[in-house]
């Protein structure tokens, strides 16, 4: 018998459990039929912590990575072919994506187009996320969508590619090969995932060697003239926000199907109340506080001032962009004060410092600026580095007193510190 609306997992019995529950259970509440594949080891582990039987499709060991890593990591592939046997169509996605929309969306999905691959809406928290949050992740792929008329061709498509046999949930680079296909041999479409969201971590992974082994698949797929990991990535990088740009129209026709799901009642570990602002020039009137306490104290959790960089603009209203950033970056030094380390002027070896401004100076004046204050603030937070070179460039670009006023304000509190 074909099932409709299949969504296809592989819930990590390692990582956070919790977190993974919750977005199973989102897929379920919408009315899917949701499943993670694993490995019996994993399945059993998955069992003690809270899932069903029932929630669960055995995988064969050869039908995962083990006998190349030693780890239980589902191959995308051997999936992709089952399901092709027993479902009209299905939807791919990580599990730590959760459905913020309330019924099955194949039908909707397929008028539009034979494949979907989505980015992920990136979220602060599941309890405040709302229609209005468009912080969207484009550096990578987390869901897709196969219709029944597209299935037989996928499965063709990535018999093409040699990589396609190293596609594994777990292992980045997949995202970007699937993706590829998608876009290039089915007549998909990319687009920004309006109604799945992510509660947003902290990367676990770097470097590109794991995705070596996809970059000739993709710069075959979307014709590049080179197939070196970083050239690939860069540019498929850049290829996700071009084709999303392009297709917002579609994603705001999605967004219409927006349904919190239940996510008002998820629980909720980090608490933000003891954060206390302080405000400077008036500032503080036009943040929202609570979302804004929730930034910082997200940030102190994960470590990353990358965060704060992806969420302060929702922060704020009628408020310059590079002032909220420098006035969140004041206020989380003020806070934290007490707790952090004393700050360094130099680089340990093999850091990345150079690379980084050098991307910077490649972008366009305004771009730029916010792009070189975004590597000042994390060197900062993440490294205890204060760079008094890209402090002072940062003092000759400001556009304001109120700026001015902001960055002499960390400057004397670094010195403090």
């Amino acid at each position: 018998m074909n099932i409709k609306g299949v969504v296809v997992t592989t819930v990590n019995p390692f990582g956070d459990i919790e977190n993974q529950f919750e977005c199973f259970s989102s897929w379920k509440r919408a009315g899917y039929e949701i499943k993670s594949y694993n490995a019996k080891v994993e399945a059993d582990l998955l069992i003690e912590k809270g899932f069903s039987k029932k929630d669960i499709v055995l995988l064969k060991d050869s039908d995962t990575t083990y006998s190349i890593n030693k780890k239980y990591l589902p191959r995308v592939l051997p999936i992709i072919e089952q399901l092709v046997e027993t479902s009209t169509d299905f939807i791919l996605t990580n599990s730590d994506i959760f459905a913020f929309h309330s019924l099955p969306l194949g039908e909707v999905l397929k008028s539009i187009a034979p494949a979907f691959a989505f980015t992920r809406r990136e979220l602060l928290s599941f309890k405040t996320t709302d229609l209005r949050d468009n912080e969207y992740y484009r550096g990578g792929l987390d869901a897709f969508y196969i219709s029944g008329q597209a299935n037989t061709l996928l499965v063709a498509e990535l018999k093409n590619f040699e990589a396609a046999d190293s596609m594994a949930f777990g292992i980045p680079g997949w995202d970007y090969l699937m993706g590829a296909i998608i876009d290039s041999g089915l007549n998909g479409i990319i687009c920004d995932g309006a109604v799945i969201g992510h509660k947003y971590h902290k990367n676990t992974y770097s470097g590109l060697d794991a995705f070596a082994i996809y970059a000739p698949g993709i710069a075959k797929a979307i014709n590049l003239e080179s197939s070196d990991p970083y050239f690939v990535a860069e540019h498929f990088s850049r290829h996700i926000i071009f084709r999303c740009s392009k297709n917002v129209v579609i994603r705001n026709k999605l967004a219409n199907f927006y349904h919190s799901n239940g996510s008002k009642d998820v629980k909720e570990t980090l608490t933000y109340s003891y954060i206390e602002l302080r405000d400077t020039n008036g500032i503080l009137a036009n943040a929202d506080r609570s979302r804004l306490q929730l930034m910082l104290a997200k940030v102190k959790e994960e470590g990353d001032w990358g965060l704060a960089n992806h969420f302060v603009a929702g922060c704020f209203v009628r408020t310059k962009i590079l002032t909220a950033k420098l006035f969140s970056l004041w206020n989380y030094l003020e806070i934290f004060s007490n707790e952090r380390p004393n700050i360094i002027l130099e680089y340990p070896p093999g850091n990345l410092h150079a690379v980084a401004i050098k991307n910077c100076m490649s972008l366009v004046p305004i771009e730029r600026d916010m792009a070189i204050f975004d590597v000042f603030a994390t060197e900062l937070v993440n490294h205890n580095i204060f760079n008094t070179r890209l402090y002072d460039y940062l003092v000759w670009t400001c556009s304001d007193s109120k700026q001015l006023n902001i960055l002499t304000r960390i400057k004397d509190l670094v010195g403090e510190l």
